[in-house]
């Protein structure tokens, strides 16, 4: 072999061991950022299930109305990631409620979960339903 193979084939090893490293650091990039996403995901349901549970009944002798966005203020949450030893990426929760109808009464509720990843890339999930009131 001359001189000039061997320098051709460890180039050509060269880029196929970069080629698997890079692609190995893409797939972990990913899935840590999907793990992410549905922790964020899980919190954006978890705001949602507690503006379902509030009381809106306008209906009644009394109306009560619990479901106004002053009640569902902003929160700093830790979307954590299962079998690691990190602290975690910090979110906020922002909660957008708005009316849609007043007769029959429905209003929309629209939570968002907004997040850094790898503090560069700012990414949000939001989660949006409406609501009519309790009878």
């Amino acid at each position: 072999m001359t001189l000039v193979e061997v320098v051709m084939a460890l180039a050509i090893t060269g880029l196929t061991v970069a080629g698997i490293v890079s692609g190995y650091v893409y797939c972990t990039t990913a899935a840590v950022k999907a793990e992410l996403a549905q922790a964020a995901n899980a919190k954006a349901l978890e705001r949602i299930e507690e503006t379902r549970s509030a009381i809106w009944a306008p209906d009644r002798a009394s109306p009560v109305d619990q479901l106004v966005a002053t009640n569902f203020p902003d929160l700093v949450v830790t979307l954590d990631l299962p079998g690691t030893n990190s602290a975690g990426t910090s979110a906020t929760i922002q909660t957008l409620i708005t009316p849609i109808s007043s007769s029959p009464p429905i209003r929309r509720i629209r939570v968002d979960c907004i997040w850094q990843f790898r503090g560069v890339e700012l990414v949000t999930n939001s989660i949006e339903t409406c609501r009519a009131a309790d009878q």
